[in-house]
């Protein structure tokens, strides 16, 4: 199967780039699944709250800073997107 018909199941974490391509002022990395969480906690140098923005600094595998932003974490059953 290739990734353009890949069938999507519940239990998978996905990452996708959610800004539109071109030039923006603001990036948005969309991360769901089960293990969210657990990313945004290797990710971030804040644990986030459900549903509360929080500056954050972004850090590498390494732990080293890259970048600043708001970070927002939206639990199951009541995402951001409303599923």
């Amino acid at each position: 199967m290739s990734a353009d018909n890949a069938q999507l199941v519940p239990t998978d974490t996905i990452c996708a780039i959610a800004t539109p391509p071109g030039v923006g002022g603001v990036g948005v990395i969309r991360v769901s699944g089960p293990l969210s969480t657990s990313i945004a906690g290797q990710l971030l140098d804040v644990s986030p709250l459900p549903r509360q923005a929080q500056f954050s600094r972004f850090k590498d595998e390494n732990g080293v800073t890259i970048d600043s932003g708001i970070a927002l974490l939206c639990t199951a059953p009541a995402s951001c997107t409303g599923g």
